[in-house]
C-alpha cells in the first residue's frame, strides 16, 4: 500500500540581496515580485521510499544538500541517500551562499518543505504519463537543431481518487526574466505551480522540475520579433543565423534583456496547460511494485588520456558562481541519483547541473528500450556542477563547453553515467537496450 504526502514552504530572501545567473546585472535586488518556494513529495511502499524536492532558486550547491539532507534524516525515518533536491534554476534568486539572504537559514526554509511532506503522509495513489510542448522553447546553442517537448507527469490522489498534488518535468531555462529586473521571482516555473495548484484545489502542490534545459532559452514574444526582424542572431554557441552580426545588429539569443513578467506568465500557464492536460489522462493505483532509491557517485574529471579539444581556453564569466571546487585528490566527485517506481514505470534519474536536451532525448530513449514506460531527467540535482554536455558538443564548443573545460569536467562524463546506470537498472529486470554501447 502506497503512502504519500505533499509539502511546501516559504523561502523568498529579504529584498536588498544579489540576484544571481546574469554577469551583467550588478545591482541589488529592489523588491519581490513573487515569493520563492520549496516544494516536495515524500512516497513510501512496503519499506522503501524516496523524496523529490524543488526549490525556486537558480541551483543548490553540494553543502546546501547535505545540510538539508542531515536535518530532514535527524527529524524523520527517510534516509539521507533517498532524498533528491533540485532547483527550478530561476535567475532571479538569491545565492545559496549569501546566508544575510534570509532571516532563517536557507537549508531549513527548504527542510520545512520535506518535513511537512513527511509529516503529511496517508493513503494514497500515485500514476504517471507524459506529454509535450512544441513552439516555447528554443535551443540556444543552433537554433536549426532540437529542443525537447518532453512533458513529464507524476499524478497523487488520496484514497477517494481526489488529487493531493503532481511532480512535473520540463526543460526550458528559467530566464523569461533578465539581467535587468531587480525583481525576486520564479520566473515561468512560479508561474506553472501556481495555475496547476489553483486549478487543483487550495491543498494541492506542483512541484516543478527540469529536464534537458542546458541549451534551452525560452521562446518568448520579444523573441520571436526579433527572429523576423530581419538582424542577424548570434547564439550561445557562437554561431550566426541571418546574415553576420555587426555593430548595427549585435543581438545574441543569450541576451535576456527586457524580458517581461507578462512573457513569463504567458509560458508558466502554457506549461500548466500542458501538465493538467497530461494530469487528466493519467490512472493511478494504490499498488506499487519495486519503489526504489538509488545514489551513483562519479568522478567527473578529465582524465589525462582524454582529449583537450582546441576551445578558446578564454575563462567563462559568472566566475563568481562557480561550483564548488574538486576535492583534494583532485577528483570532482558528482552524484547522481536514480528515483523508480516500477508500476506505475517510473525512473528519473538526476544530474548535478545543467543537462543538454540532447542528452535527456538520447537517454530517453535507451531507457525506453529497456522498457522503461516514463523516463525522466532533472537537472540541477543534488549539487551544481554547471554544465555537463555530452561529448558531441565538446567537439563544437560554444559558452556551455568553454565552462565545462574550464572546470576539468570530462567530455566522457554522460558515457560513465551510462556506463554505471546500465547494471543498476540490469539488476531491477531491465531487459538491455537494443545496443548497451550507447554514445552521449
Amino acid at each position: 500500500m502506497l503512502k504519500a504526502g505533499f509539502g511546501k514552504s516559504v523561502i523568498t530572501p529579504k529584498v536588498g540581496t544579489r540576484l544571481v545567473g546574469y554577469a551583467n546585472r550588478t545591482v541589488l535586488s529592489t523588491g519581490v515580485h513573487d515569493d520563492l518556494h520549496a516544494r516536495a513529495l515524500v512516497v513510501e511502499s512496503g519499506g522503501s521510499s524516496w523524496a523529490i524536492c524543488a526549490a525556486e532558486l537558480c541551483y543548490l550547491r553540494e553543502p546546501q544538500v547535505w545540510r538539508v539532507r542531515e536535518i530532514v534524516q535527524s527529524r524523520t525515518e527517510l534516509p539521507s541517500d533517498q532524498l533528491l533536491l533540485c532547483t527550478v534554476h530561476t535567475h532571479s534568486a538569491p545565492d545559496d551562499r549569501d546566508t544575510s539572504s534570509w532571516n532563517r537559514p536557507l537549508a531549513d526554509l527548504i527542510a520545512d518543505a520535506i518535513l511537512k511532506a513527511f509529516e503529511g503522509m496517508q493513503p494514497a495513489r500515485i500514476g504517471a504519463a507524459s506529454g509535450f510542448l512544441q513552439g516555447w522553447s528554443i535551443n540556444r546553442r543552433w537554433l536549426d537543431r532540437a529542443i525537447d517537448p518532453f512533458v513529464g507527469v507524476i499524478r497523487i490522489d488520496d484514497e477517494e481518487g481526489k488529487p493531493m498534488g503532481v511532480v512535473s518535468n520540463f526543460g526550458c531555462h528559467a530566464v523569461v526574466l533578465g539581467y535587468d529586473n531587480l525583481l525576486v521571482s520564479a520566473d515561468w516555473p512560479g508561474v506553472t505551480s501556481s495555475a496547476v495548484e489553483k486549478e487543483l484545489g487550495p491543498q494541492s502542490v506542483c512541484v516543478v522540475t527540469q529536464g534537458g534545459s542546458g541549451d534551452v532559452n525560452p521562446l518568448t514574444e520579444q523573441v520571436r520579433q526579433r527572429l523576423r526582424s530581419g538582424i542577424a542572431i548570434g547564439t550561445m554557441k557562437g554561431k550566426t543565423y541571418y546574415g553576420a552580426l555587426s555593430a548595427n545588429s549585435p543581438w545574441n539569443i543569450g541576451d535576456r534583456g527586457g524580458g517581461t513578467f507578462q512573457e513569463a506568465r504567458d509560458l508558466g500557464l502554457a506549461v500548466a496547460e500542458e501538465i493538467l492536460h497530461v494530469t487528466k489522462t493519467v490512472k493511478t493505483q494504490a499498488d506499487v511494485r519495486q519503489l526504489w532509491a538509488q545514489q551513483i557517485r562519479i568522478d567527473g574529471s578529465r582524465q589525462p588520456d582524454e582529449r583537450l579539444y582546441g576551445l578558446s581556453g578564454e575563462v567563462p564569466h559568472h566566475v563568481i558562481e562557480r561550483p564548488e571546487s574538486p576535492n583534494p585528490d583532485g577528483k570532482r566527485w558528482m552524484e547522481f541519483m536514480v528515483l523508480a517506481a516500477e508500476e506505475p514505470g517510473l525512473l528519473i534519474v538526476s544530474q548535478p547541473g545543467e543537462v543538454f536536451a540532447e542528452t535527456a532525448m538520447e537517454l530517453r530513449r535507451h531507457l525506453q528500450t529497456m522498457g522503461v514506460v516514463q523516463p525522466w531527467t532533472v537537472g540541477y540535482a543534488n549539487g551544481w556542477q554547471l554544465y555537463l554536455p555530452p561529448e558531441a558538443a565538446f567537439l563544437e564548443g560554444g559558452y556551455e563547453v568553454d565552462w565545462a573545460v574550464h572546470l576539468g569536467i570530462s567530455p566522457r562524463l554522460q558515457n560513465r553515467l551510462w556506463d554505471t546506470l546500465l547494471p543498476i537498472l540490469r539488476q531491477h529486470h531491465h531487459r538491455d537496450p537494443m545496443s548497451a554501447e550507447k554514445t552521449f
